[in-house]
């Protein structure tokens, strides 16, 4: 999402909510949202993620976004598992209010 569309959230009436967050395999973010039209998540750090999670997918139900962590079995077998160790994700959420 770029700074373009979020401006243009923002003057069309939709709020923005953005943080940081630990998650190992799953984290509910919880909203004061009456619809949510966008989410944007992104790995933490600056680091590589080696056989730890990699990949950041998320699902919405009424005003809770729940963000999942998934990672590689091992090294050499990519089958994609919940992550098992903490990593930080950024998010920017944007909704409107009742």
């Amino acid at each position: 999402m770029s700074v373009n569309a979020l401006a243009e959230a923002v003057r069309q009436g939709k709020e923005v909510l953005s943080g940081r967050t630990a998650v190992t395999a799953s984290v509910a973010v919880t909203t004061n949202f009456a619809t949510i039209d966008a989410v944007v998540v992104t790995r933490g750090t600056a680091t590589a993620p080696g056989v730890g999670a990699s990949m950041y997918t998320y699902g919405v139900v009424a005003n809770v976004v729940t963000i999942y962590a998934w990672k590689v079995t091992a090294s050499g077998d990519a089958t994609l598992i919940a992550a098992t160790v903490a990593t930080n994700v950024d998010y920017i959420i944007v909704g409107r209010r009742a």
